[in-house]
Formats: C-alpha cells, structure tokens, sequence
C-alpha cells in the first residue's frame, strides 16, 4: 500500500505505506493543535493513505507546510534506522516532498 500527500491541488506527493505513516506521523507529533494531530493519527491508524494539506484550515495547512519544508527530512536522517532499505533514496524522496512545500 502507498500513501499520498496533496500539498496543493495540483502537486501531491506518493510514497510506500511505511513512509508515508512515518511522515504523517511525524506531523501529528509536531503539530501545536490537538485536533489536527488527532485528524493525522487516524489517518495512520486507519490506513487511509490520503492527507491533503488543505484540509484543516489555513493555519494548520501553513503550519504543516513548515513542517514539511523546514523540519521532516532532518527528522529523518536523525530518526530512520539505517537499517532501512535504501535510506539514501528515501531521504531523496523527503527531500523531494520538502522541495514541493516551498
């Protein structure tokens, strides 16, 4: 299974199940408000696959974004065992995701 992130209407960005959990997951944990963390863990712990950006508000979605930009892919090479296959090509991956946030 994937999971994709619509960070606009016309930009969305797909990666394997695991990854696309670690990266919502990520953001329920470093998001300030309590509801829009609870919306990003259900989305992981239902298996839903699908977070669009613009579903919680200005706010939020701006918050998200900075995330995204400024904060995930450090996360990741911190975080991310490199055990995982091909951590290299899954930081590029991030990256790419960070660059569609800007």
């Amino acid at each position: 299974m994937s999971g994709t992130i619509e960070v606009s209407p016309q930009l969305r960005w797909s990666a394997a199940g695991w990854l696309f959990d670690w990266t919502v997951g990520y953001l329920a944990d470093h998001v300030a408000d309590a509801e829009v963390a609870a919306g990003l863990r259900e989305i992981v712990d239902e298996n839903l696959g699908w977070l669009g950006l613009d579903d919680y508000g200005p706010e939020a979605r701006a918050e998200l974004v900075t995330l995204l930009r400024d904060k995930v892919v450090p996360a990741a090479e911190a975080d991310l065992p490199n055990t995982v296959d091909n951590k290299p090509a899954v930081l590029d991956l991030l990256r790419d995701l960070a660059e569609a946030a800007r």
